[in-house]
């Protein structure tokens, strides 16, 4: 009989790890970035982190952001790196959304959740996104950063890493 606990109780007890260390439908903070800028494909959640934030508890998540954006369920992320040409205002087009939420002011208590359409890292509350005349809203937009024009490249995910969709770095 105590040959049959051995296995069971290991059993249980890996059961009992697991379940304590998960973290629900929060992404996992793997080095120091979240998932929650190139979780296009995980689903819509309802409530943006602005609305949803818990604010109680004494303990601080620190979260390095990208610079992103979610609109219309993609997730775009800004191009720093020069990989498509600068885009001059005139090249703006139509309004493409707001941002809603400022992901990096607030404080969280626990992981952030998936970003929401109107969630951004870094772009202030209001700020108007645009579309880029020549270019589908699904793979390039645009915003006004002091005084520039900041593109930022329609994201997807491949073997687990975010990538600019093939659409966002052509032409």
């Amino acid at each position: 009989m105590r040959s049959t606990l051995r296995p069971v109780a290991a059993l249980v007890s890996v059961a009992v790890l697991l379940t304590a260390c998960g973290n629900g439908s929060r992404p996992v903070v793997t080095g120091a970035v979240t998932d929650t800028a190139v979780a296009s494909s995980r689903g819509s959640p309802t409530a943006s982190a602005c609305t949803d934030t818990p604010t109680g508890g004494t303990s601080t998540v620190m979260i390095d952001w990208i610079d992103f954006v979610r609109l219309e369920g993609i997730e775009y992320v800004a191009d720093l790196e020069g990989r498509v040409h600068a885009v001059p205002t005139r090249r703006l087009g139509p309004l493409v959304g707001r941002v809603e939420c400022q992901l990096s002011v607030l404080r969280f208590s626990q992981p952030a959740g998936p970003a929401v359409d109107g969630d951004a890292a870094f772009l202030p509350v209001g700020t108007e996104v645009h579309g880029i005349a020549g270019i589908e809203p699904r793979c390039r937009v645009a915003a006004k950063v002091d005084g520039s024009v900041r593109v930022y490249l329609a994201h997807g995910e491949v073997n687990g890493v975010s990538r600019p969709v093939p659409c966002a770095t052509a032409g």
